[in-house]
């Protein structure tokens, strides 16, 4: 059997470094992997301990190959950096979503699949998601807009071969402790034996697993000619306080309620941050793990003293 070319475009950042360290791990993908910088590739392909069916690329290099199916990660998640780099969000969705569409025209037999967000719901979610939960109309953040128009595009483009994944809240051994997720602000606070500052309110927030998340992807894969989009979901999402409760119990977490304190988010305070949709279950996907086993399993990776 020959193997599938798969061409993933930032592939160094959390759900790429997830897709080359699960990728490398199957005998029938050859992995492109493109970056502004293959040094960060090659980091990304030690630390994932993968040799064999690998090619680093620069992305001025990507019309000139062939593949099977493209996976686009790009993006800013990070929600310091969402702040700081609004100005650009919007520039760099559209440019490299373009440069994709522009390869799809040429070659329209290739699958794009494209993590999108679910901020493409609004600032403020008071409810969860569902299957007729339209588009946020009064969206403010350039994050969910850029998302919103690449949605669109792809919709517009129906004889094309595009998933669009809608992806709420996502969690791994990979993950940066320098960015300002509640979930790495916790870690830290674990690794560093400093009490967890939190304020009173609760919320529900919904981790796929990784393995989970590349189960998926190869479902997506396997689908013959499509063009739709489906929000990604564990089998239960996890309250903040059930969360704490847990890692307190699990890794020793100290934690602290003050109010008017701690986490806040530049995309607006989301209450209630998951889907109810099951349209996934339309490609054969079944989450194995729900978020709080997501984040047990994968946290015991980042510090051996949390066993």
């Amino acid at each position: 059997m020959s193997k599938l070319n798969i061409a993933i475009l930032g592939c160094t950042g959390h759900v790429g470094k997830n897709l080359i360290y699960y990728f490398g791990r199957e005998a029938n993908f050859e992995m492109f992997l493109f970056s502004r910088d293959k040094k960060r590739i090659s980091n990304c392909l030690q630390r994932c301990k993968i040799k064999d069916s690998v090619s680093s690329r620069t992305y001025d290099e990507f019309s000139k190959l062939d593949y099977d199916v493209i996976i686009n990660c790009i993006g800013i998640s990070d929600p310091a950096k969402i702040e700081s780099e609004e100005k650009i969000i919007m520039k760099l969705t559209e440019d490299f979503d373009q440069l994709i569409l522009d390869y799809l025209k040429n070659n329209s037999d290739v699958k794009l699949i494209n993590f999108s967000s679910g901020a493409v719901y609004g600032e403020e979610i008071n409810s969860p998601i569902n299957d007729t939960t339209p588009f946020s109309l009064n969206a403010h953040s350039q994050y969910a807009i850029a998302k919103i128009q690449s949605e669109t595009r792809h919709r517009n483009l129906a004889e094309f071969n595009i998933i669009d994944l809608r992806l709420f809240s996502f969690f791994s051994r990979f993950m940066d402790l320098n960015t300002r997720f509640l979930i790495s602000e916790i870690i830290s606070s674990i690794n560093q034996k400093k009490k967890f500052i939190t304020n009173e309110f609760d919320f529900y927030r919904d981790y796929i697993h990784p393995e989970d998340l590349f189960s998926l992807l190869k479902k997506c894969i396997d689908k013959n000619t499509i063009n739709d989009v489906f929000d990604l979901y564990s089998k239960k999402p996890i309250g903040k306080f059930d969360l704490l409760d847990s890692l307190r119990d699990n890794f020793g977490l100290q934690y602290q309620v003050v109010p008017n304190s701690g986490f806040s988010s530049p995309t607006g305070f989301k209450e209630n941050y998951y889907s109810k949709s099951r349209k996934a279950k339309l490609l054969g996907y079944e989450p194995q793990y729900s978020s709080i086993e997501t984040i047990v399993n994968e946290m015991k990776y980042f510090n051996s003293e949390m066993n």
